[in-house]
């Protein structure tokens, strides 16, 4: 499933380098392929985190319940952050549980490495 949203992300991105008007020269040229650059990787991004949000919410809905969108792709980089950081499996897994966790929804450690699996395999 990875694979098909890089396939789709990577489609958006070689649309958007093909729209940059080849006529531009010098600095017009130059600012307009890095606003195409920016603009592809904030979409390859969003498509990114909707797989995420997307792929959480059908796996375990009592944790995405009470979470808009925006929550769930903060609590990711979150964990994310801890995950470049080189924290212990624990650690990873107390991350989880502080960014996942509401009221009347505990994480076990197995839901927990599970969903730090979804956020890894998410581009973390």
């Amino acid at each position: 499933m990875n694979r098909r949203f890089r396939t789709i992300a990577a489609s958006i991105a070689v649309a958007a380098l093909l729209t940059v008007p080849a006529c531009a020269n010098g600095d017009d040229a130059s600012d307009a392929s890095e606003t195409t650059t920016n603009a592809t990787a904030g979409a390859v991004d969003a498509l990114i985190d909707l797989a995420f949000v997307s792929a959480l919410r059908g796996q375990y809905p009592d944790i995405a319940a009470d979470k808009t969108d925006e929550e769930l792709v903060s609590g990711a980089e979150s964990v994310c952050e801890d995950v470049r950081d080189g924290d212990d499996t624990d650690d990873l897994r107390d991350s989880v549980r502080d960014e996942f966790e509401s009221d009347g929804v505990e994480i076990d450690d197995a839901r927990a490495d599970a969903i730090l699996n979804l956020i890894q395999s998410a581009g973390c």
